[in-house]
């Protein structure tokens, strides 16, 4: 696969990702339905967490010779504090800037720099082409979820305060 190709894959997978969320309010984001364990706040920062991670071993594969890499499997059980620690625009800007630094290393390679790999633990030997390709799989298996938790969002309980001026 070329970049040209894993840049547009992440593109596609972004724009299914976020499409659901623009008429969203921070209520809804944070809501977990009956049955559920994570809200959408909790998927988006689960997928910026991951991405990061993920950069940073295509980063070290760049600069390394199959450098090995841990897994985080387990740091899954903290998505949930890292999503009610921060605001939603945190992470959906979060998400933006490891993007942008996924597609600046994906723009630095050639066919060859696409082919050099970090050892993994638990997926075995990735190449950048591959982290780049597991991370628009990755982002489109939660869209489908959040797509399914944005059906399920409740209605808007917006208050209106009107304001009242000094006598």
């Amino acid at each position: 696969m070329h970049v040209a190709q894993l840049r547009s894959g992440l593109q596609t997978s972004r724009e299914r990702l976020f499409a659901p969320l623009g008429a969203l309010n921070e209520e809804q984001f944070r809501h977990v339905p009956a049955g559920e364990t994570w809200s959408i706040a909790t998927h988006l920062a689960h997928l910026l967490r991951v991405e990061r991670t993920f950069t940073e071993r295509a980063a070290l594969a760049l600069s390394r010779d199959e450098p090995r890499s841990e897994t985080t499997g387990s740091v899954n059980e903290g998505d949930p504090a890292l999503a009610q620690s921060l605001a939603v625009p945190q992470i959906v800007h979060g998400m933006q800037a490891a993007r942008r630094a996924l597609e600046d290393l994906l723009a630095r390679c050639d066919d060859v720099m696409l082919e050099r790999a970090i050892l993994h633990p638990r997926f075995g030997r990735m190449t950048v082409a591959q982290i780049a390709e597991k991370m628009a799989a990755h982002e489109r298996e939660h869209a489908a979820d959040i797509e399914r938790l944005a059906a399920q969002a409740p209605p808007t309980r917006r208050v209106i305060i009107p304001l009242a001026q000094r006598t």
